[in-house]
């Protein structure tokens, strides 16, 4: 079972930020998990909300902002500034290492034109399509990536309408990307037996963290480095 840093290394480091990134990386962790959305001039950056406002000492929409702009705020500590970083960072920061990248594309409230194409075009240019999983809330952004490569590995997020969105997966054959606390003996068995890995993430301890490797999870998304404690 893989462990990827949710947002990066966010339990220890300002989230989705390169600091958080090359920290779960040197920490052990097997991947990352990340956010995409697209500024007003058009560029790929990496932030978990559609504002700012939460992550930074800024306000706004990522969309009504230039990247220039975003650039002027601080997205870390007074201690450790960081900028918002770029969809291309992170991947170069990936590039030639044993780490997986979960792109969650973030598009459930609102819709960028041609994020899905943009993100797929960039990240096969740098020859990492073996590196991602891409996932979404939102299910027309996978079929637009289902649509451009037939081979791309393809998970559905979900935390609510659990029956609706299990037959979701099993129908359209996308790996579940469920809330951790969707899943139990019965359901894990159910979609490891159709073939499809779970991806599962809002894990906080590391009794459930060990509970889903017994059974199999393929990869358990969290803010804790869970390696490094005792279970």
């Amino acid at each position: 079972m893989l462990l990827l840093g949710h947002r990066g290394y966010s339990d220890q480091y300002s989230e989705n930020t390169m600091l958080a990134f090359s920290k779960a990386i040197e920490s052990g962790f097997d991947g990352i998990e990340t956010d995409v959305h697209k500024t007003k001039d058009g560029v790929l950056v990496l932030c978990h909300d559609e504002k700012i406002n939460r992550t930074s000492d800024g306000k706004g929409y990522i969309k009504d902002m230039t990247y220039e702009e975003l650039c002027a705020y601080n997205f870390g500590t007074k201690e450790n500034p960081q900028r918002i970083p770029l969809l291309k960072e992170l991947l170069e920061l990936c590039k030639g290492k044993n780490v997986k990248i979960n792109l969650e594309i973030k598009t459930n409230k609102i819709q960028y034109p041609g994020i899905e194409l943009e993100s797929y075009q960039m990240i096969k240019e740098m020859g990492m399509l073996d590196q991602v999983l891409f996932s979404s809330f939102y299910v027309d952004s996978l079929y637009k990536l289902r649509a451009i490569d037939s081979s791309l590995y393809l998970g559905y997020l979900f935390e609510d309408d659990y029956e609706k969105n299990k037959q979701l997966c099993l129908t359209q054959k996308f790996h579940v990307h469920a809330r951790e606390d969707f899943l139990d003996e019965d359901e894990i068995a159910l979609f490891l037996k159709a073939g499809l890995d779970i991806n599962t993430w809002g894990v906080k301890n590391r009794f459930r963290y060990a509970y889903f490797k017994e059974k199999g999870v393929n990869i358990v998304i969290a803010n804790k480095n869970f390696k490094k404690l005792k279970m």
